[in-house]
């Protein structure tokens, strides 16, 4: 995809970048993105996305705009408040950026859900069944899974490519499901302060950038682009402002990706 006049200025903080470049530029406006959840994560990856330029961008989520979700929930707004997530989320980004394509829909995940054309899948969401059925099908459909986590003052990140190599391990590798009666201790329950998710979502992000732009051919030399964080865990303690990057192994026994 070739860069506009408009869009020279509009990335250009980006493009000035040593080993991103118009190139790097054209490679994140190349990629189609699709962010589960339009909730406290859901809506700061959706708003640095559509910032950062990655060319289509589609959001599913089925919930509803509530008043205790204004807390961290940046991308909606006190108007929006029984309005659907996916659709307030969607006009957000599409108000920081009209120039790239931007859909919603009002809509669970599934693994009957098509997820052909995308190239990088967020998990924003705070069920864990549904954590399991994302992992399951981007490893199906050899997908870039970039899977963040929030409660409290806790936090984590990381990407599963366990389909694109099968030498990496999957999101169940880490987090083995052992029973199908798991309690979901999400936001709701364990509670959050907003900018815990706003941090978590900053570094998915990071990893997308990084993802798309892994391995380009201008990219020499240039740790941030030559080195996947695929196969690493990062935890984030806000009571401590510590971030730990510990190496996840290949569960051999796993029920997905064995």
């Amino acid at each position: 995809m070739m860069i506009s006049d408009n869009d020279l200025t509009r990335y250009s903080r980006q493009i000035i970048i040593p080993g991103f470049e118009e190139e790097g530029q054209e490679e994140i406006l190349s990629k189609n993105i699709l962010i589960i959840g339009a909730g406290g994560l859901g809506c700061p990856t959706a708003l640095h996305c559509a910032a950062t330029g990655f060319g289509s961008i589609d959001i599913w989520d089925n919930d509803k705009v509530e008043l205790s979700n204004l807390n961290r929930q940046i991308g909606h707004k006190n108007s929006r408040i029984g309005f659907s997530k996916a659709k307030s989320l969607q006009e957000s980004c599409q108000e920081i950026n009209p120039n790239i394509s931007i859909s919603s829909k009002n809509k669970s995940f599934g693994l009957k859900s098509d997820i052909k054309k995308y190239d990088i899948i967020f998990d924003c969401t705070d069920n864990i069944e549904t954590r399991y059925i994302i992992n399951k099908k981007c490893h199906l459909e050899k997908k870039i899974l970039v899977s963040g986590a929030a409660t409290q003052f806790e936090g984590q990140v990381s990407v599963f490519k366990s389909g694109v190599d099968k030498n990496l391990p999957c999101y169940e590798c880490v987090f083995p499901k052992k029973s199908l009666n798991m309690p979901n201790y999400n936001c709701r329950e364990a509670g959050i302060i907003g900018p815990v998710t706003n941090f978590i979502a900053s570094l998915q992000v990071i990893e997308a950038i990084r993802e798309s732009l892994f391995k380009l051919k201008h990219n020499t030399n240039n740790f941030f682009f030559d080195h996947s964080n695929a196969g690493y865990l990062f935890l984030y303690d806000a009571s401590t402002h510590e971030i730990n990057k510990i190496k996840i192994k290949k569960n051999p026994n796993c029920n997905i990706c064995k």
